[in-house]
């Protein structure tokens, strides 16, 4: 009996305790009457002859279905329900028709057609509210105002072309709104296929004007929207061809350029090949060809330039041409201030003049890398980072300290060199600013690190012996006191240098002791990552002045004094091996670029 309605034996008890048997009663006196407002913990259906109808009733008594089958399948299981309540195969196709009727109310909502499914709903609540599924339906034919509204408000964002911006306040967000009101509407997901749609139309018309990074951008927004990619994905085939084409053309522009002798063009159109993507094939054969016909050229030494970057805007760090030339690298064996890992002496010839860094990288200039490319660092990764403790008086590891921040975990200011990164994130900038500008650049050797260091002499530091005469680098000062009124243990001699912890990149110059190759703080401030692997000794080193590389290697050279070193460690001559995936608050980078 439990698929019965529910109101059957209710029924059947009053039928028996009724001063009227149902022996005298006629089928023609048998007759439905509908209940006003009902609700599922009380509802009966009342067989006897009432009264009266109550004409105020909210709800209407009208119990006939639109379909005409369905209206006689309903009428004649009433009819033979108020005359057997206690058939429980009556009860059964009751149920059954109900629930076809309730389903048929869920497709007109589907379909935007509420005040039909209204109707349909009414119905069913006036026979068995109790129904499975009923009290879902009419919780969501009363959510369908808010819906509606939603979908109003979503199809004028479309229109207005207000696709995915303002925040919170856009046609996606409120198509999805609705579909979370109501999962099955329809409208809300022709709604998102269409948004969807407006979001690659926007990523071809960037295709077709050639900003192929843009379109990529529109492309993968329209990836977020539906699950279905079929579109996406051709769109993705459309832009791949609009990019062949345009390869195609820059490559053809090279070589015309090339063959005219107009080398400056034929750079240009390859760097806009690099930018493109995809074609590194191309782009080696054409930059082989270029260099074959011409020497790279136009620099003097000494003189400072900036790249442009094509694609972010604005220009790449400071570099200074540094002089091809020859010296002395290492230490003597009769030193008094060495380690065995700085020998043997040995003559290097860097044969080709370079660009260095004319100061570390800052958190401004490595910030437009993470924004133009998504980066994550390395301590972004692994979500901690070690930061100077004061008052422990060493380093400490933190949660949630990234490039972003200072040598004490704190927020860093733009023009403070960028901290917290390992080799390999120092390595993607570089790799990044070559894409961006179709130059070579590198890190510095620690060969030409060392050639720079000691501004191609024999001295201890660049500008000679002991300690400097005027704040040219920001090192460990006997006269620097950390904020707590700590001092360094070991020190410059009556140097100050106003800064506990490193000083923003090139801040620090004397307008008479200067670096002769004009790069700053070359010996201070912070070590820098070069490309170098570790190795114990010089014996077996390159002599040309390039990297001494093992494919693989796990130690990298570290160069340069850091802002809480030992004289000593800003020797031109030291240098330290750091496990290549290590980052802190100690060590930064400069840039190299081969001309």
């Amino acid at each position: 009996m439990a698929a019965a309605v529910a109101c059957a034996p209710d029924l059947y008890a009053r039928q028996e305790t009724t001063e009227s048997s149902a022996e005298k009663e006629t089928p023609e006196s048998r007759r439905i009457e509908r209940l006003g407002e009902v609700t599922t913990d009380e509802w009966e259906m009342d067989l006897a002859l009432p009264p009266a109808v109550d004409k105020t009733s909210s709800v209407s008594s009208d119990t006939t279905l639109p379909d005409e089958a369905q209206n006689r399948r309903l009428q004649q299981l009433l009819s033979s329900l108020a005359a057997n309540p206690r058939d429980a195969g009556v009860n059964a196709r009751l149920n059954e028709l109900l629930t076809e009727v309730l389903g048929q109310a869920n497709e007109l909502m589907d379909a935007g057609s509420f005040a039909e499914a209204e109707r349909l709903i009414l119905i069913v609540q006036s026979i068995n509210p109790s129904l499975p599924n009923f009290n879902a339906a009419k919780a969501r034919l009363q959510s369908q105002d808010e819906v509606r509204e939603l979908l109003e408000m979503a199809d004028a964002a479309l229109q207005a072309g207000q696709v995915l911006e303002p925040v919170n306040a856009n046609a996606v967000d409120y198509f999805n709104q609705a579909l979370a009101k109501d999962p099955a509407n329809s409208s809300a997901r022709d709604g998102l296929a269409m948004a969807q749609g407006v979001l690659i139309d926007r990523a071809l018309e960037y295709a077709r004007e050639l900003d192929f990074d843009t379109a990529g951008e529109w492309l993968q927004e329209a990836s977020s929207v539906i699950p279905d990619q079929r579109r996406v994905e051709a769109a993705r085939e459309e832009l791949q061809a609009f990019r062949l084409e345009r390869a195609v053309e820059l490559r053809e522009q090279a070589i015309s350029a090339m063959d005219a002798g107009e080398f400056t063009v034929a750079d240009f159109a390859i760097i806009d090949l690099i930018a493109l993507g995809g074609q590194e094939a191309w782009v080696a054969s054409l930059r082989a060809r270029l260099e074959e016909a011409r020497l790279y050229g136009g620099f003097e030494p000494g003189q400072v330039f900036a790249d442009k970057l094509n694609r972010a805007g604005g220009t790449a760090p400071e570099i200074v041409i540094i002089a091809a030339d020859s010296y002395l690298m290492g230490t003597r064996e009769n030193s008094d201030d060495s380690y065995d890992h700085e020998k043997p002496l040995h003559r290097v010839t860097i044969k080709l003049g370079f660009g260095l860094g004319v100061s570390e990288v800052s958190v401004a200039e490595f910030r437009r890398f993470i924004e133009q490319t998504g980066y994550r660092t390395a301590a972004e990764v692994s979500g901690s980072s070690s930061i100077y403790d004061e008052a422990a008086g060493r380093l400490s590891n933190r949660s949630g300290v990234t490039w972003e921040h200072d040598y004490k975990g704190k927020k860093a200011d733009p023009e403070l060199p960028v901290l917290h990164v390992n080799a390999y994130d120092a390595q993607a900038y570089v790799q990044w600013l070559a894409l961006e500008t179709g130059k070579g650049y590198r890190l510095p050797s620690e060969a030409e690190y060392e050639y720079v260091a000691r501004a191609g002499g024999k001295g201890t530091y660049w500008w000679g012996e002991g300690s400097p005469s005027e704040a040219v680098e920001n090192l460990t000062g006997e006269r620097d006191k950390s904020p707590n009124k700590r001092q360094w243990t070991t020190s410059f001699s009556k140097y100050g240098d106003g800064h506990w912890g490193p000083a923003p990149v090139g801040s620090l110059a004397d307008s008479e002791l200067v670096h002769p190759m004009a790069v700053k703080d070359i010996a201070g401030n912070v070590s820098e990552w070069m490309a170098d692997c570790w190795h114990d000794n010089y014996i077996k080193a390159p002599t040309d002045g390039s990297a001494w590389v093992n494919p693989g290697c796990k130690r990298r050279v570290v160069r340069g004094g850091y802002w809480a070193s030992a004289p000593e460690q800003s020797r031109a001559a030291y240098r330290f091996p750091v496990n290549a995936d290590s980052h802190g608050p100690v060590i930064g980078f400069r840039i190299a670029r081969d001309l």
